[in-house]
């Protein structure tokens, strides 16, 4: 047996299975710097089970990879179903693959190989039927693909290595779902073990190493333009990690599972760590500053952001963590008083990354927007005649930028007449109980006015 292959193997094989002394107790996932953690699908993490990576399909219907924690040869794929969910694989002679990932209609994923096979191999199956896998790539293939990130339908992009050199790799896909031709690779990164990549909406592209033996976790960016220059000519313009150095992962972590960007661009990196609990970390888009928002007692895998919320997988399942949402706090956008009393707007945010702060605008009838009001959740004015139909809003922001309130309309509305409740009251006896003495002393054949 080669000796080199097979400790490469083990390396390899420890940086993208999970890394847990599992118990049948795992702690949950806890938020920090104020974010809210909710469940979204629980796994029941085992002695020899354990979620790794997940994946929706087109119909919204999520797929997921489970392995053994305790370093043992397992990888099965599920697709999720009512009353039970579908095996899709299953291998006993394989670690579990680092990545499920879905590109149009179909579901990718790779194996971690095993203690004599080092290269990672591919398959695909239709998400729909679920069908059983095909190989997509089978080693020998030139690489070992570390793991999928999507772009657009019919675009295969993927991190891995050839040797012991981190390299970006890209090809387009058939209607078929198999790899139109040869894979080129577009980047090369370096001496480090592949990770996690990915784009943002405006096509600038990210990644970072899934561990580094000594010294900076560094994250990189490109921007869309550098990316589009490399794929159209990858011998000339060929990404390089050197020069492309945006943030980094800070200690005692020594590399990352995942990633994704939420819609503002802003960045999400699950953290790893042989001795320390993971961390999603998160990273402003413009200013590229760090906030830890997730610990979880042992390893983080896959990251994606889906409908306003950052998900994340670790054993014991997929978490959601919710994005800054703004809603109201009245009954009603419309917010009626009469001139002289108290007009009460009023917010409720829900989710985002500490600090949260608050500020209101009003809209004045040249379309132009003051501020008003402080740093709270509400404002109150004294309402005057001339407030009819003004217009009023919050902007809330936590560390992943502004989110705007619906707009508040404020009514004047006019007083009640003195005395008209009173003759109603009158008047409904009246026709009820049926008095016609007393419409004949009122002389006007009606109510009492």
């Amino acid at each position: 047996m080669n000796v080199f292959l097979s400790s490469r193997s083990i390396f390899l094989s420890l940086c993208v299975i999970v890394l847990l002394v599992v118990s049948a107790a795992v702690a949950q996932p806890a938020g920090l710097n104020g974010a809210t953690i909710q469940p979204y699908f629980s796994f029941p993490v085992a002695e020899n089970a354990a979620l790794v990576s997940f994946d929706w399909d087109a119909s919204d219907t999520l797929h997921y990879t489970v392995g053994d924690p305790s370093y043992n040869l397992k990888q099965e794929v599920y697709k999720t179903a009512t009353p039970d969910d579908i095996q899709v694989y299953s291998a006993n002679d394989v670690f579990v693959g680092s990545r499920l990932t879905c590109i149009g209609d179909y579901m990718y994923f790779n194996d971690g190989a095993n203690w004599d096979r080092y290269v990672f191999n591919y398959f695909l199956y239709p998400a729909a039927t679920a069908d059983t896998p095909t190989a997509l790539l089978t080693d020998p293939y030139g690489a070992s693909l570390w793991g999928l990130a999507t772009r657009n339908a019919g675009e295969f992009f993927a991190s891995g290595s050839v040797g012991s050199d981190a390299a970006l790799y890209y090809n387009t896909l058939d209607a078929s779902g198999g790899l139109s031709g040869t894979l080129t690779k577009f980047g090369d990164i370096g001496g480090e073990v592949p990770g996690p990549m990915t784009f943002d909406g405006a096509g600038n592209l990210f990644y970072a190493p899934g561990y580094v033996g000594s010294g900076t976790v560094n994250i990189y960016r490109w921007n869309a333009a550098t990316v589009a220059a490399a794929l159209a000519d990858p011998v000339a313009n060929g990404l390089t990690g050197a020069g492309n150095e945006w943030a980094i992962i800070p200690p005692p972590y020594i590399g990352a599972t995942g990633m994704a960007t939420d819609s503002a661009g802003n960045l999400y990196v699950t953290a790893s760590s042989f001795t320390e609990p993971g961390q999603l970390l998160f990273y402003n888009a413009a200013t590229a500053a760090m906030s830890p928002v997730v610990q979880y007692a042992n390893r983080l895998e896959t990251v994606r952001f889906k409908d306003g919320s950052i998900y994340f997988s670790c054993a014991d399942g997929v978490f959601a963590f919710p994005l800054p949402q703004v809603t109201i706090g009245t009954d009603s956008t419309e917010v009626h008083v009469q001139a002289g009393e108290t007009a009460l707007f009023s917010v409720a945010s829900i989710g985002g990354i500490a600090p949260i702060s608050y500020q209101w605008y009003r809209v004045t009838e040249d379309k132009a927007i003051v501020p008003v009001g402080g740093n709270m959740a509400s404002y109150s004015m004294t309402a005057q005649q001339v407030d009819d139909g003004a217009e009023f809003y919050c902007v809330v922001t936590d560390a992943t930028g502004p989110v705007e309130s619906p707009h508040f309309i404020l009514f004047i509305d006019p007083p009640v007449p003195v005395g008209s409740p009173a003759a109603l009251i009158i008047c409904v006896l009246l026709l009820v109980v049926g008095v016609p003495s007393l419409v004949r002393q009122n002389g006007r054949g009606g109510c009492l006015q």
